[in-house]
């Protein structure tokens, strides 16, 4: 059977894994990004350009869009030049971007008022998961909808988790980065306090992996970012900063109170302020650090040290 012809919205980090594993998976793939550098390497690997997502929406059967925030689905989806002006019969969009529930709600219902179909399949992991089939979506649709384009969600990921109807993906998906960036913090907290005591980062964490104080940032984050002090994106900051903001209004919106969780968006809001938006959301840790005066990075040795 022929695979269906893909859209792909939106060409950063994530994006552009998604991209590059449909193309391995025969997938015949049409992308737009606002930065046509973007576009022109997913070219080079076969993907056919186009110069708007009313374009992409043309040329294809279902169209992902990967994208930072609500206003650019927004603009994405209902704008003049968007992928409504492009659908034709058996469009189906897939919102794999994370944005604010409401908003996916308020694109959701235009789709629909206008004949098309639409789901939020958010995505969970990292961009070298996608690369891999690895990723796990987090699935807010009609049950016919989610078959329909589950072949392209398998072809990325290693799981899929139906969690309701529209809208109920990217809710699981902010209540998985609030919990998983509170963990981050709360870990990198307990090992700044452990260092300024005199434990070496190191026995901390063969000790905290051991117990029930086990979870997954000391086992990657943790050892591969904070240890080594190299904040490289993988999921930028600014982007942790943005997701606590839209978790935290949808608690409010529910008047469900975040004890534990509502402050490490100031430790977000703290890196923010120092310009490091653009480094990995590990760097947190940094933040933590230097209220504390130590280092969790390994320090490179003295010649002459053994």
């Amino acid at each position: 059977m022929q695979a269906a012809r893909v859209g792909l919205i939106g060409l950063g980090f994530m994006g552009s894994a998604v991209g590059r594993r449909l193309i391995e998976r025969g997938f015949p793939l049409t992308v737009f990004d606002i930065a046509e550098e973007a576009v022109a390497r997913m070219g080079e690997l076969g993907a056919a350009r186009a110069r708007s997502a009313r374009e992409v929406a043309a040329a294809t059967d279902v169209v992902l869009t990967v994208l930072p925030d609500g206003p650019d689905v927004e603009a994405a989806v209902l704008g003049p030049d968007g992928v409504l002006a492009g659908a034709h019969s058996g469009t189906i969009v897939v919102e794999c971007s994370t944005i604010d529930p409401v908003v996916s709600d308020r694109v959701g219902r235009a789709v629909r008022s206008a004949g098309f179909r639409m789901l939020d399949a958010a995505i969970g992991r990292l961009p070298i998961h996608a690369e891999k089939g690895q990723l796990v979506f987090m699935v807010g649709a009609h049950p016919e909808d989610l078959k329909a384009v589950r072949p392209i969600l398998e072809a990325l990921s290693s799981e899929i988790f139906h969690c309701g109807g529209p809208t109920l993906g990217i809710t699981m998906k902010l209540i998985n980065n609030l919990l998983a960036h509170t963990v981050m913090a709360a870990s990198s907290e307990a090992l700044v306090l452990g260092a300024k005591a005199g434990l070496a980062p190191e026995v901390m964490l063969r000790v905290l992996t051991s117990t029930a104080a086990d979870n997954a940032a000391l086992h990657s984050s943790i050892p591969q970012q904070v240890l080594t002090a190299d904040y490289r994106p993988g999921f930028k900051s600014a982007l942790a900063h943005k997701d606590m903001g839209l978790a935290q209004g949808m608690a409010a919106r529910l008047g469900v109170p975040l004890f534990t969780m509502a402050p490490i968006r100031q430790l977000t809001s703290a890196i923010a302020s120092q310009g490091k938006g653009d480094l990995s959301a590990a760097v947190i840790a940094t933040v933590l650090e230097s209220l504390a005066g130590v280092s969790l990075a390994k320090q490179p040795k003295a010649p002459g040290d053994k």
